[in-house]
């Protein structure tokens, strides 16, 4: 019972130690954005560098001739390379890094899969690959700000390639 105890403490002080040492963290996260819902799995590939995984199911709504007003809901999966290039700084100063709290360089790349639910609109099958430049912030324990942007490039199966802006501003709950 006593080595349980001591192997519980080891493994508690071992896992608080890892949050604050200035490198990323394999992460969890339900995400909430301006017209949406995300859950996020951030895997850690290297001391600054981690995957992003994402599955989303944004909203999106307007008004288009002929058919008026329109709102839809399209599942959207995205992969996405971080660079956290501030992380040992941040750790250096003294600021907080748990979750990946730094600011980073990735590569986003969507795909939007031409299926919705909505009310007179539907969706196409759409790629965005899209440089960003982002930065992530804990707040408490487990609450999360993110915001990123960037101009990459969007393909859609009726379109070629054109410019197409992204910005990402979210708010979440790491697990």
């Amino acid at each position: 019972m006593r080595a349980l105890i001591l192997l519980s403490i080891f493994i508690s002080v071992y896992g608080l130690a890892s949050v604050q040492i200035g490198r990323t963290n394999n992460l969890s996260t339900l995400k909430t954005t301006f017209l949406g819902l995300s859950y996020s799995y951030e895997q850690s590939i290297s001391q600054k560098s981690t995957i992003n995984y994402e599955f989303m199911l944004a909203g999106r709504f307007g008004s288009g001739y002929p058919k008026g007003n329109y709102w839809l809901i399209v599942p959207v999966m995205r992969v996405e390379p971080r660079y956290y290039y501030n992380l040992i700084t941040r750790y250096d100063k003294g600021r907080k890094t748990m979750n990946n709290s730094a600011n980073y360089l990735a590569i986003s790349a969507d795909y939007q899969l031409g299926t919705s639910i909505g009310s007179r609109a539907s969706s196409v099958s759409t790629l965005n690959v899209i440089p960003k430049w982002g930065m992530k912030r804990t707040i408490g324990q487990h609450f999360i700000f993110e915001f990123a942007a960037g101009i990459g490039a969007q393909k859609s199966e009726y379109t070629n390639w054109k410019a197409e802006p992204g910005l990402d501003l979210k708010f979440g709950y790491s697990f």
